[in-house]
């Protein structure tokens, strides 16, 4: 879609979510302890401990009895 086919309304509407969704972008960036958990996160995928989501939902299952 171009934005000529857009009326007047719909480019607001977008304009202002993409606003909206930088600023809160902006805000979780700047943010101590978001970044902090965003680093971490980070190292840990570095040092490869991480789990598929498969694995993930399986070990939940199993610990709720499911499976």
């Amino acid at each position: 879609m171009k934005v000529a086919d857009l009326t007047v309304e719909e480019f607001e509407d977008l304009l202002r979510k993409t606003i909206e969704d930088e600023i809160e972008d902006l805000y979780l960036s700047l943010d101590p302890t978001i970044k902090t958990k965003i680093e971490e996160g980070l190292a840990d995928i570095r040092e490869g401990k991480v789990v598929s989501l498969d694995d993930l939902i399986a070990r939940r299952k199993a610990k709720r009895g499911e499976v």
